[in-house]
């Protein structure tokens, strides 16, 4: 196998876990071989304060589950130490940096004293590196390899071989979140699909759907953006829409564009020359096992309808992005679906005044518009899951 096809067949397998989160242990695997590394973690942080948390969902099926708990439980505290400064060293840019070990002590010494680093060093490992794949909620989908001794310390070949797969990690993570919820709480997605409120339909590899969910389908019923073409096909009627889903149904390096601001590569969808909009997101999908699609070869496009309420947490918002406390309630009520002018008569304020809040909460949050904004912000702290007490509405 040439790397060129083993670098495409990898990034495939990493965009497959959008459907199967599962499946990210031995993908997880590939990537540390690949780079040459011992192994490789997808971390979060969980908790505020002295609660703080590290959290692994995600790690390469050669490291043990239990040693991984026990390890995280008793260097908790200095690994967040060192989570901060892998995420303080991270230029605020849309790229995504591979921060070194070397940069967490001062000298070579003074690192390698440290328990974390002896309790890593009797497993094999020596060398650490770390990245933020959502410079969005930098809590969220932080990347890690290890390696040994012989494999370090990193070379260019090492950053190299990262940055081809980094953003492709960062974009599966980010618009697989949906479906990781499902899979958290049920033991089929493929059952349990119905219940997002985003809308999911998974293409073969001629564009013809062969799944769609209930959200999916209201949408393809209600607004004039997304069409079934005589042949099943899926396409899309917004000037300009048809040829970004081509492209983004093309080659692989049309993914991963934005980095550790996946949410950019969305397709932005106007209803009726309205700023109304659905946000459209695809993937490459080799298969999807649960779907009765073994090997599909197509892909997998998320549609979110931003004129339907969100409930998010305005309050997680503002501290993240530096909010006002009016900012914060403006964006909840984006989040509703409100129109600009519907906000400023629900606030008793001038459109003009609504107007200047949003615009400061765009640039607050490194939105390009409205839909990037609300893609974020449920990103960030909403729930994709229908509440049972809705689903039978």
């Amino acid at each position: 196998m040439t790397q060129a096809i083993e670098l495409n067949d990898l990034i495939l397998a990493i965009y497959d876990t959008t459907v199967d989160p599962s499946g990210w242990p031995k993908v997880l695997d590939r990537i540390a071989r690949y780079i040459g590394a011992r192994g490789a973690f997808v971390f979060e942080l969980q908790g505020l304060g002295k609660e703080r948390r590290i959290h692994a969902p995600f790690f390469s099926s050669v490291y043990n589950q239990d040693l991984v708990d026990g390890y995280l439980a008793a260097h908790n505290a200095q690994e967040l130490i060192d989570q901060d400064v892998f995420a303080r060293l991270s230029r605020p840019t849309d790229q995504i940096q591979l921060i070194t070990d070397d940069a967490l002590a001062n000298t070579e010494e003074e690192l390698l004293a440290r328990a974390n680093v002896r309790t890593m060093l009797e497993y094999g490992i020596r060398y650490r590196a770390g990245a933020l794949l959502n410079k969005d909620q930098v809590n969220q989908d932080r990347f890690a390899l290890q390696f040994s001794a012989s494999a370090g310390p990193l070379s260019k070949a090492h950053f190299e071989r990262a940055a081809l797969l980094m953003p492709h990690i960062a974009k599966a993570l980010n618009i697989s979140r949906p479906t990781k919820q499902l899979a958290d709480q049920f033991r089929s997605v493929a059952d349990c699909i119905d219940m997002l409120v985003i809308g999911v339909c998974i293409l073969d590899a001629t564009g013809r759907i062969v799944h769609s969910n209930h959200e999916f389908r209201r949408q393809l019923e209600s607004y004039p953006v997304f069409r079934k073409d005589p042949a099943g096909r899926l396409v899309m009627n917004a000037p300009g829409s048809s040829g970004a889903l081509a492209e983004l149904r093309g080659d692989l390096s049309n993914h991963g564009r934005f980095g550790a601001r996946p949410r950019k590569e969305a397709i932005v969808s106007l209803v009726d020359d309205k700023p109304h909009t659905l946000c459209v997101e695809v993937a490459p999908l080799t298969s999807a096992n649960e779907f009765g699609e073994p090997s599909l070869n197509g892909h997998i496009v998320y549609s979110m309808d931003t004129g339907s309420f969100y409930e998010i947490n305005g309050d997680l918002l503002a501290s993240m992005f530096q909010l006002t406390q009016a900012e914060a309630s403006v964006l909840e009520m984006m989040a509703e679906g409100l129109t600009n002018l519907q906000i400023s008569e629900r606030r008793a304020k001038s459109v003009e005044t609504v107007n200047s809040q949003v615009k400061s909460i765009l640039v607050k949050t490194r939105s390009a518009n409205r839909t990037q904004l609300i893609r974020l912000a449920t990103n960030i702290s909403s729930s994709f899951i229908l509440e049972r007490s809705h689903q039978n509405g």
